[in-house]
């Protein structure tokens, strides 16, 4: 039996204007802690709730000892901070379940992570990002063209209007992310292609679940947005049906996105296909909801026989393995711990 503490968000009190723009945000973390408290305890496993807040270090100390943490917080004020929950719990002699503090940073900001899985060989569109809405657009960026917020996830910031098809629509789109959530936006060339979700699970030799196609209703559009998302709309067609060689082709490029970035235990990898049906990156997700009934990564992982008890037990085991292999972290590599 694991003694096991589990960080995750209380809901807040939001604002009208604060629900509009993330409409699930304020129920779905606590649904997700009672889940995944709920699949320890089927195991036999002794879970505390510990709330993030900024005295973090402090209140997990103070709840007792834990042979591991299981973070499912997503920052403390706003998903911007999802990284310093990481690099708080890189500060403890505790295994936990989650990627380090660097590869948080990273794949929260999409211009980093694309400009880590560019160079990493990794193939993404071609972006650009914009600190201001009179920016001249590159010459290698021709439209149609996606317009989104460079630190955000669960599409918080993507509409109906993010895909842009004129310099009018996109300096619009620009002006909307850079007022609404002070932040830059990130404008990339627009996949054309059939869309998926990746889960990987491991750290060593991590691998990729059975893949799922995300299939947008004909009558939302082409574009998942943060409603499409909110509403659970989409159709999850899981195993994909690909071909076994298109399927290899996904997996191989989601593994390399997933060490380019130096992820550890899990993550979800956003993919869609370019004009010539090859596997694209659109974002890595280091902290990947595990909401039964509603996220991807379950329901890919129940697809490749982990039902949720024996999934978040395998996140655990993969976590003590991570720490006794000596998990690569951003303190113990910069000689801080």
């Amino acid at each position: 039996m694991y003694k096991i503490g589990l960080v995750y968000n209380k809901p807040k009190e939001m604002t009208e204007e604060e629900m509009a723009l993330d409409p699930r945000s304020y129920r779905q973390n606590e649904i997700i802690a009672n889940d995944i408290k709920e699949a320890f305890e089927t195991k036999g496993h002794e879970v505390k709730l510990i709330p993030a807040s900024t005295s973090l270090l402090y209140e997990i100390k103070e709840a007792g000892e834990f042979d591991v943490i299981f973070n499912s917080a997503v920052g403390i004020n706003n998903k911007n901070e999802q990284a310093n929950i990481s690099g708080m719990l890189e500060l403890l002699d505790i295994p936990f379940v989650g990627s380090g503090l660097l590869p948080q940073v990273i794949s929260l900001n999409k211009e980093h992570a694309k400009a880590t899985f560019k160079a990493s060989g990794v193939p993404v569109s071609p972006f650009q990002v914009f600190y201001s809405a009179d920016t001249p657009l590159d010459s290698d960026l021709s439209f149609p063209l996606f317009v989104k917020p460079v630190r955000e996830g669960s599409a918080v910031g993507i509409t109906a209007d993010s895909m842009v098809n004129n310099e009018e629509e996109l300096r619009k789109q620009i002006s909307y992310v850079l007022d609404n959530f002070k932040q830059p936006a990130l404008v990339e060339g627009y996949l054309i292609g059939r869309e998926f979700s990746v889960a990987v699970l491991g750290t060593e030799n991590p691998k990729t679940l059975p893949i799922m196609e995300v299939i947008i209703p004909q009558e939302f559009g082409t574009t998942q947005t943060v409603d499409v998302k909110a509403n659970n709309v989409v159709t999850r067609s899981c195993p994909a049906d690909i071909s076994s060689e298109l399927a290899d082709e996904i997996s191989q490029t989601v593994l390399r996105a997933y060490k380019a970035l130096g992820c550890t235990e899990l993550a979800r990898v956003d993919v869609k296909l370019d004009d010539d049906g090859a596997p694209n990156v659109i974002e890595l997700n280091a902290i990947p909801a595990l909401e039964a009934g509603y996220a991807h990564y379950p329901l890919m992982a129940e697809e490749a026989g982990y039902d949720m008890p024996s999934l978040v037990e395998k996140l655990v085991e993969e976590a003590i393995y991570a720490s006794e292999s000596g998990r690569i972290s951003f303190t113990k590599s910069c000689g801080l711990k």
